[in-house]
């Protein structure tokens, strides 16, 4: 069985990682917050393989990262370092 290759879909998903990418390596926010802990880090690397998961399926780009957000929001709230919830560079 041949699997019929999406380019737009694909060209769209590489797109948005690279964005994602450039404003990770962009450097952090300076925040009085702690750094993360290794729990802390193993929710988020949950977090991130649950985007992963929703990119793989028909869902939009947008409804996946408006789901990843949600989560990264909750766990930073929960942290307590809140300033970190609108952090994101897409947002």
């Amino acid at each position: 069985m041949r699997t019929r290759i999406n380019y737009g879909a694909s060209a769209a998903v590489c797109a948005a990682l690279v964005a994602f990418a450039s404003g990770v390596f962009a450097g952090s926010p300076k925040t009085d917050c702690p750094p993360a802990t290794k729990e802390e880090r193993e929710k988020m690397a949950v977090i991130h393989e649950q985007m992963a998961a929703c990119l793989r399926t028909d869902k939009a780009i947008s409804v996946c990262h408006q789901e990843m957000m949600k989560s990264h929001e909750e766990l930073m709230r929960a942290t307590g370092c809140p300033e970190h919830a609108h952090s994101h560079p897409h947002q």
